[in-house]
């Protein structure tokens, strides 16, 4: 009886065993399979709303499956590019990659930034650039769902010069879609330059072939600040930065923008610096604070 129970004891002793070491070795297998570094990718989907396909860049986290697989939300940023740009621009024209691995190590906050690509729409809707509309509801759905993203409450918007009108406009225009906006070297031009009225491209404010004042006035960020504060519970962290020596979009308007969202009730964290213009030599040292302006909100926050 005796040898029987110990023959029992030592073959239950044998395959727990071997069955810790396999899932040992499996743990470690998967831990080989899915830490991985972090990358860019190119993507794109089929907009039904631009009528083509729609082309844009993600920038993934270190070992980004693995935490997939762990049920992580990620946190994300959407990058909006300036005029005459692409999905391209922050990565191949600045260090962004870069700037985000640190913070992600920093900060213990995996990211993911998306930068889609909008031609010179200024992110507005027109019969046949509804950028905006678009953004709302093909591309957000679309990432949030591919890879797992949070909801507004880590969702940020930004962008630089026509990007950072992009951000604001689609920030005040959406409540609760966005917790954080980053607006650099923003085209908020109080009356709109020559250059702007005689671009052809810019469907948004043009009638009848023309440029509209009306229009242009009545699509600026600013016209919607009172209705985004009446449904935003609670309203997103703003930082704008922009350049004293900017000439393309001087910075009294900027200055006066930011005077306007805060008479309105708006806290913005404001930076006006004393070098740089509207370039990307400019916006390459000016990126890491606006990233981290972001990873700081998102720490803030809950799921």
């Amino acid at each position: 009886m005796i040898d029987v129970i110990s023959l029992i004891i030592i073959i239950g002793f044998g395959i727990t065993h071997s069955l810790q070491a396999h899932l040992s070795h499996s743990a470690k297998d998967q831990t080989a399979i899915t830490a991985s570094p972090s990358r860019v990718e190119n993507r794109s989907l089929y907009s039904s709303l631009l009528k083509k396909q729609w082309h844009y860049r993600v920038y993934l986290p270190a070992n980004y499956q693995r935490l997939k697989a762990q049920g992580q939300r990620f946190a994300s940023i959407y990058m909006l590019h300036g005029t005459n740009g692409d999905q391209t621009d922050f990565t191949t024209k600045s260090q962004t990659k870069h700037f985000l691995d640190k913070l992600v190590k920093k900060f213990n906050e995996p990211v993911i930034v998306v930068f889609p690509s909008a031609e010179d729409s200024f992110y507005l809707n027109t019969k046949t650039q509804p950028y905006e509309q678009a953004i709302m509801r093909e591309l957000i759905p679309k990432i949030t769902q591919t890879y797992q993203t949070a909801g507004g409450n880590k969702r940020a918007i930004g962008g630089l010069s026509m990007g950072g009108y992009g951000a604001a406009r689609l920030l005040f225009r959406h409540p609760n879609q966005f917790s954080v906006g980053i607006m650099l070297s923003p085209a908020v031009w109080q009356v709109a330059t020559p250059h702007i009225q005689a671009n052809p491209t810019i469907a948004g404010w043009r009638q009848n072939g023309s440029f509209s004042t009306t229009l242009y006035n009545a699509s600026k960020p600013t016209r919607f600040v009172k209705s985004y504060l009446q449904k935003a519970t609670p309203p997103a962290a703003l930082y704008v930065e922009s350049s004293k020596y900017d000439t393309h979009v001087p910075i009294k308007n900027v200055n006066y923008f930011v005077k306007r969202l805060r008479q309105d009730g708006l806290t913005v964290n404001y930076q006006v610096d004393n070098f740089g213009g509207h370039s990307w030599t400019y916006w390459d040292q000016i990126l890491p604070q606006a990233y981290q302006f972001a990873f700081q909100q998102f720490n803030k926050a809950t799921q």
